[in-house]
């Protein structure tokens, strides 16, 4: 996997780049898409999606985030840009879960052509409740098996998917939470746990936001108000059946055709 030493920092930023054999290069025209992982995952969430998006054209910017809290990957998100020259008003940003609070934060900051949410998390007091019942019981799993992620792994796959999904599904996501460090997994919840909401309603630019019926991680009724707060009057909620929290195992062929055709759709600045 390719990576950037990053300037100031004591520490490498991890990513994959996927593109086209022939790259758009109309100034217009919206080049690359970058894809933000959410808590407990990684790059390879997005991998079964990727290559529906460079069939159709587009170059793929899938980061991984380590530990540090949202704005420490909102910092590599303007580090990876800058390194790799993307103009951020030929690119779009696709958060998913604790990603949906990053991205809306990188578009105010970076000023992105459009933002896709999948299942974004809305920073609530419910939430928080439940993160910080979980950093608990991590914590004293930890005191018992210093590298243990097991019980984490064994229970999100179950909770976290829909009533169709598969055990191969499960297995992925499964694997996903066991490459994670705990400590990472913990600090990352203690960001959700302390973070606000985005200020969505500065948002001029487009969004696309994709809800699964049987998400119970970021339910309906809170992408919704996400929905609703956006700034921009161009704005898509679509719900996939049969879905739950983890979009991209779940359904990735329905993922991906909505981000091809909301892309496909945006001007570049």
């Amino acid at each position: 996997m390719p990576f950037l030493k990053l300037q100031h920092r004591d520490r490498q930023l991890y990513y994959t780049w996927t593109s086209p054999p022939a790259a758009d290069s109309s100034s217009d025209k919206i080049s690359t898409i970058i894809l933000i992982h959410g808590l407990g995952s990684s790059s390879s969430y997005y991998a079964p999606v990727i290559p529906k998006l460079v069939d159709a054209g587009y170059s793929c910017l899938a980061l991984d985030s380590h530990g540090g809290g949202l704005d420490t990957i909102i910092q590599d998100i303007g580090a990876a840009i800058s390194a790799l020259n993307i103009s951020p008003s030929r690119a779009i940003v696709v958060g998913h879960s604790m990603g949906g609070i990053v991205a809306p934060e990188a578009t105010l900051r970076y000023q992105f052509a459009g933002t896709v949410l999948l299942g974004p998390v809305y920073p609530n007091e419910n939430l928080a409740k439940m993160l910080g019942e979980r950093i608990q019981k991590i914590e004293q799993i930890l005191m018992a098996f210093p590298d243990g992620m097991d019980g984490v792994a064994d229970a999100i796959p179950k909770v976290g998917t829909a009533s169709k999904s598969t055990p191969l599904q499960r297995a992925f996501i499964r694997t996903l939470l066991l490459s994670q460090s705990p400590e990472g997994y913990i600090a990352n919840c203690k960001a959700i746990v302390a973070a606000s909401p985005p200020d969505y309603a500065k948002i001029s630019s487009p969004l696309l936001l994709v809800a699964g019926a049987e998400d119970f991680v970021s339910p309906i009724e809170l992408s919704q108000k996400i929905f609703d707060s956006w700034g921009s009057a161009d704005k898509h909620l679509q719900v996939l059946e049969g879905t739950g929290h983890w979009y991209c195992i779940e359904a990735p062929d329905a993922v991906g055709d909505a981000i091809v055709q909301f892309t496909n759709g945006i001007q570049a600045a």
